[in-house]
């Protein structure tokens, strides 16, 4: 069990990087009010949440359904990390973008930023194609021939892992805001770029 539950932690910890989407994603709800954030941050957990343990629960269903491998889940999810964070790393506005960014989201309603929890906030910034792909790989390691019981248990840990990011990216998402004032425009600029950069290669490893 203590096996199981590790190692699927360390797989699922750098694609689903509860901290550096803590980061992004308190740049879209960094403005709201007290009460309209954790409003908001309840529906990314949830739709977090929904996602993994859906992906966990249908996951071999789907790939029988559309006659799917692994590996091909692993380089299209792979390919699509990839992509997204060439388009974190090529945003090279500086601090003057961050500033723009900050006044414009000052200027969204709450039924605006409502419109991008599912994506692409939840999805697939929070939780992304690669994390789905990695919870499919995990799905297959967990299968035991011949024994349900066991089975059932493997996937009852990697749902507890699931459930354990989620709670990570909850703190990060609650307490985003005082740790983003702490480091500043410049501050949060490298980390979003740190980020972006090892997203990129954990997109290539997953490939």
């Amino acid at each position: 069990i203590i096996y199981t539950f590790v190692s699927s932690f360390v797989a699922l910890f750098p694609v689903i990087n509860p901290v550096g989407s803590g980061f992004i994603v308190n740049g879209f709800i960094g403005e709201l009010d007290d009460d309209q954030r954790k409003d908001v941050i309840k529906k990314i957990i949830t739709n977090c949440l929904l996602i993994g343990i859906g992906s966990l629960i249908i996951g071999h269903l789907v790939l029988l359904v559309f006659n799917l491998a692994i590996p091909v889940i692993q380089l299209g999810g792979g390919i699509l990390i990839c992509k997204t964070a060439l388009e974190w790393l090529s945003d090279s506005g500086g601090n003057n973008s961050i500033v723009e960014k900050n006044k414009t989201i000052s200027k969204i309603n709450i039924d605006d930023i409502e419109k991008k929890i599912f994506y692409p906030i939840s999805f697939p910034i929070s939780i992304g194609p690669g994390s789905i792909s990695v919870i499919f790989t995990l799905m297959a390691a967990a299968s035991v021939k011949d024994s349900l019981l066991e089975t059932g248990i493997n996937y009852a840990i990697i749902a507890l892992v699931i459930v354990s990011l989620a709670a990570i990216l909850y703190v990060f998402l609650s307490q985003g805001r005082r740790i983003m004032k702490k480091l500043g425009a410049s501050g949060n600029m490298i980390i979003n770029k740190l980020v972006a950069f090892f997203t990129f290669c954990i997109g290539v490893q997953i490939i």
